[in-house]
């Protein structure tokens, strides 16, 4: 099996619910022809380097999967056909690969950002915690100055 990647350009004007329908039906092709979808990422709206189809902005998507040339045949078939897509390439990244270690490795990854996350989110607790008793401290401490000067 092929490791393939595919970016493609949609028509920046779509509604979520029809660029949402382009990203599904796109997804469906690769169990649909017994592909394996390691990652779809959504890059979002760019400025296009010249006007295609009297656009110059484009949605940019990559897709990253694993399969065969007729997967590959059908999805740029779609594409072609497709006139909410503006333009698409589509690369070979490796030429014999294993989806199964592929997405043990893309669960190494998940399991480590999260842990990453994590850990950020523990960080910004305490550090919030600390600025807390910070201010508490910085309030008992105008306090008593208050104090002192209305002893004097």
């Amino acid at each position: 099996m092929r490791r393939y990647e595919t970016i493609f350009i949609s028509d920046p004007d779509l509604s979520e619910a029809e660029r949402g329908q382009l990203f599904e039906k796109t997804q469906k092709l690769i169990p649909d022809y017994n592909g394996t979808l390691i990652l779809f990422d959504e890059w979002g709206v760019k400025k296009l380097a010249y006007d295609i189809k009297k656009k110059n902005r484009g949605f940019y998507a990559l897709i990253d999967y694993c399969g065969n040339g007729d997967l590959v045949d059908e999805m740029e078939r779609s594409f072609r056909i497709d006139d909410r897509v503006l333009k698409f390439m589509t690369i070979v990244v490796d030429k014999e690969t294993d989806p199964e270690a592929i997405q043990a490795e893309i669960a190494k990854i998940e399991e480590e950002a999260s842990a990453k996350k994590a850990e950020m989110e523990a960080a910004s607790q305490s550090k919030a915690e600390d600025s807390s008793e910070t201010g508490a401290a910085e309030d008992k401490a105008e306090e008593t100055s208050t104090q002192t000067i209305e002893e004097e």
